[in-house]
């Protein structure tokens, strides 16, 4: 009996068949549009690092761990390129390094990080006179712990100069005022520090010299070394200027900030300006008396508000008036600015309110 066609279909061996057939279909389908997806993501890939073109350059790097003090040479450091953007400022690029060679290390530095600046010890200027620009001046003023920042003034940091003096005495004026004669002015302004002691800043090597004095975490570079001078760049007109002011009092410095350069207005302050008039004590209160020595021992400055109140308290407590003697007048009002009446001994001791 013959076999008709869908009972042919219908046979499991080739319903397998079909189904193994589909699945190599879809397979290859799959793998081709994979394969092209690839193809385009490395061409925009490849076409994009090509529009922004990385640029490199190339440091000075270790190539071993490197501890404190080790000098600086060819064998110990070579050169390698990193991506420019993640180069600090102050790191040695392999074209300056034969310059810095036979400099030692401040601190210990590891294989393969870039070498800077603030890793090395700066050298030592051992003749002043080869640091100074052309029509400058070095001068040295006297200072003390409070002048110097607490030991923390450095070369290469700019201040500004107070200067402490008298001011003129006007004629006749009593002697009580000599107190008020003190002044503060501001002298001098964004004066460069050009040595602390005999710590000398070259300016010479411009920000390069001034990156060596880094201060780095955890430590205050040079803390140990203290000094009583400080000696400035200055014009030759600036030096008379201070010389003169060294004469008038002392000098204070303020230190500025590394970003701040711009002029200040500031008007003399004179110790008159801050202290109270040594006008009358009649208008500061009431005065407490005790001992009959005319010994003032406290006074109460009483608010305008209350003053007649205390007036007429007082006024109240007086002893009644002598039959056939005069009456006292008694003024009901007291004018604006007296001054206030006085307790003294022989009166009840007043306490305090």
């Amino acid at each position: 009996m013959a076999t008709s066609p869908s009972a042919k279909l219908k046979s499991p061996l080739v319903l397998l068949l079909i189904a193994a057939l589909m699945a190599g279909a879809v397979s290859w389908v799959a793998y081709y549009y994979l394969q092209q997806r690839e193809a385009a993501m490395k061409e925009e890939i490849v076409a994009r690092d090509k529009a922004s073109e990385v640029v490199r350059v190339e440091v000075a790097v270790p190539v071993a761990d490197v501890p404190i003090g080790t000098v600086l040479n060819q064998t110990n450091f070579v050169a390698r390129p990193v991506e420019a953007d993640l180069v600090y400022p102050d790191t040695v690029l392999a074209a300056d390094f034969p310059g810095l060679e036979g400099l030692r290390l401040a601190r210990p530095l590891l294989r393969g990080r870039p070498l800077r600046l603030s890793d090395l010890v700066a050298p030592e200027v051992n003749d002043v006179a080869s640091i100074l620009p052309a029509g400058k001046r070095a001068l040295t003023i006297e200072i003390d712990n409070i002048n110097s920042i607490s030991q923390t003034l450095r070369p290469n940091h700019r201040i500004d100069l107070f200067l402490l003096s008298k001011g003129v005495k006007r004629e006749g004026a009593p002697e009580q005022e000599d107190g008020t004669l003190e002044q503060a002015s501001l002298y001098m302004q964004d004066m460069l520090v050009l040595a602390t002691g005999t710590e000398f800043h070259d300016i010479s090597k411009g920000e390069a010299a001034a990156a060596t004095k880094m201060v780095r975490p955890g430590q205050v570079e040079g803390k140990d070394k203290s000094y009583d001078t400080v000696t400035l760049l200055v014009t030759p007109k600036e030096a008379a200027r201070l010389m003169i002011g060294q004469k008038m009092g002392s000098y204070r410095v303020a230190l500025r900030g590394s970003a701040d350069r711009a002029p200040v207005a500031l008007a003399t302050l004179r110790a008159g300006d801050l202290l109270p008039s040594n006008g009358s004590r009649g208008n500061r209160g009431i005065e407490f008396i005790v001992g009959g020595k005319d010994q003032i021992v406290s006074e109460l400055a009483v608010p305008p508000s209350q003053q007649q109140q205390l007036i007429r308290a007082f006024q109240g407590a007086r002893p009644p008036p002598v039959p056939g003697a005069a009456p006292v007048a008694q003024a009901d009002t007291v004018p604006a600015g007296m001054p206030l009446p006085t307790q003294r001994a022989g009166n009840p001791r007043s306490e305090p309110f």
